[in-house]
């Protein structure tokens, strides 16, 4: 009986702090940010990002040191994507994540894509009782590369309250989630992109990817899972993309690719990959 006694003091202690943190958060309010979390070559902390249009957010603020260079959520020929586990969150339905348009970053000729000196990561956050805070949790894993590429890990935590401040605008935050690409249906993307296939070359399906968007500076191709697909500029605003990997089976993926389109209006679509001729054919 006094094992039981001790234990729920304890418990009951513990449930004090915890409203007393709370109590403190909701009345000095505004939008939060927990303390940065060194790692090597970096930092990383969780922002308190508002609300806007009945959206709430927070955020993955990383922070590098010097020329170090961190990862999209397709790191390219090099690097590796960043992972997010939210497990030991509370009152948390969804956190996704979402990324701002990349860089091509070249490494000694290999292409990455990515991020310099820092980038924050908007992450849509949907309470389970949007009455209530939410307690969210994260462990991340980022690679950061300057001389040589490293792995690092940060745990963070912050505490949202129900009532958030709207996105400030102009602040680093609105700025990242500007920069995220909108997503557009099919419909939209054919006004924006065309693509036709090309002769092997080296043995290797080839398409030809004209983009129409006025503005847009880069082109970023994710591929299913199994193929890798190069994507090099043509000039005139075509892209040559090459089919480098494939499984042993399937030439071709059934499902699209995943286009991203980098520039003052980022927008990403997905676009299936048209058929290309036998080798044997003559490409008309």
């Amino acid at each position: 009986m006094i094992a039981q006694s001790e234990a729920g003091k304890t418990l009951n202690f513990h449930r004090d702090v915890a409203a007393a943190v709370l109590a403190l958060s909701l009345f000095f309010g505004g939008n939060a940010r927990a303390d940065w979390v060194t790692a090597a070559k970096s930092s990383a902390r969780l922002i308190d990002g508002g609300a806007t249009e009945g959206d709430r957010y927070a955020g993955v603020e990383l922070r590098l040191d010097g020329s170090a260079v961190t990862y999209w959520r397709d790191a390219g020929e090099a690097g590796a994507p960043p992972t997010f586990d939210f497990a030991g969150s509370e009152n948390v339905q969804q956190a996704k994540v979402l990324y701002p348009q990349p860089q091509i970053i070249d490494e000694g000729g290999i292409q990455a894509f990515g991020y310099r000196h820092g980038v924050i990561f908007p992450v849509r956050v949907t309470p389970a009782d949007r009455k209530k805070p939410v307690l969210l949790a994260l462990t991340v894993d980022y690679a950061v590369c300057e001389a040589i590429c490293l792995s690092n890990r940060a745990t963070l935590r912050i505490l949202l309250p129900p009532q958030a401040d709207p996105v400030e605008s102009g602040s680093p935050f609105a700025e990242a989630l500007k920069q995220v690409p909108k997503n557009l249906v099919a419909a939209q993307a054919k006004s924006l992109a065309a693509i036709a296939p090309l002769e092997p070359a080296g043995g290797k399906a080839q398409w030809r990817l004209k983009i129409l968007a006025p503005g847009a500076s880069g082109v970023f191709i994710e591929a299913p899972k199994g193929f890798y697909v190069e994507t090099r500029p043509g000039g005139a605003g075509d892209w040559l993309l090459t089919m480098v990997e494939h499984p042993p089976a399937k030439s071709l993926p059934e499902a699209p690719l995943r286009v991203t389109l980098s520039g003052a209006a980022p927008a990403e679509f997905d676009l299936p990959l048209p058929p290309a001729p036998e080798p044997s054919k003559r490409f008309q």
